[in-house]
């Protein structure tokens, strides 16, 4: 590989991303990586450094492979970028299996990501404080009253807000049920329940269960 130049930015390693958002954030598998040849092109995430520029300066952008080594790759960017100064499309990239944030090619393993894609509503209790969820209810879409866009009919919340908090619609957000899995993934069993379905947390036995009506 091309000596080491220094450089403004720095790759992202995939692994960890995956790791913080398991459930939102995409990690392709090591069967469509090992399908990876020169002429096909993957996605890297390239980050300013802190020492340059704003940590959050960071871009998503296509590299075309030209050279394959075991898990080490060559490629030359295609993507114009928009925050980081000293890259340019043409430019000679080195970069190893871990960098890879995507590719072009249909990824034969299925991903978690995309079985949690549908919305949900979840307290701001949950999603900005991160506070365990406690409580969640599943009512049908078909009844609501707004046409909401891929609603899963899951009302998701910590447990603990009062009448008031839960009936202000400030304090709710509407957002994927992966993005919530990405703070508290301890109710993932049950989501496959009917609509009409209720649970609350038992910290006794540490599991959800179902509140029956009349309970």
């Amino acid at each position: 590989m091309q000596e080491e130049q220094e450089t403004l930015w720095y790759l992202e390693d995939a692994r960890e991303l995956a790791e913080v958002a398991p459930y939102t954030f995409y990690l392709p598998s090591t069967e469509v990586v090992a399908m990876l040849k020169p002429g096909d092109a993957v996605m890297l995430m390239f980050r300013s450094d802190e020492e340059a520029a704003d940590e959050e300066q960071a871009e998503r952008l296509w590299v075309r492979i030209t050279v394959v080594d075991d898990v080490d790759f060559r490629g030359e960017l295609e993507d114009e970028p928009a925050l980081i100064a000293d890259l340019t499309v043409g430019d000679e990239i080195d970069f190893a299996v871990e960098h890879i944030i995507d590719t072009q090619l249909d990824d034969p393993v299925p991903n978690i990501v995309e079985q949690y894609t549908a919305n949900c509503f979840v307290t701001k209790r949950v999603f900005d404080d991160e506070h365990p969820v406690g409580a969640l209810y599943r009512e049908n879409p078909d009844e609501t009253e707004d046409e909401l866009e891929d609603f899963s009919g899951w009302n998701i919340m910590a447990g603990d807000e009062d009448e008031d908090y839960l009936d202000n619609p400030d304090n709710w957000h509407y957002v994927s049920l992966g993005s919530v899995l990405d703070i508290d993934d301890r109710f993932i069993d049950v989501l496959d329940a009917p609509y009409d379905s209720e649970f609350e947390y038992d910290e006794e036995h540490g599991t959800f269960v179902e509140v029956e009506d009349g309970d």
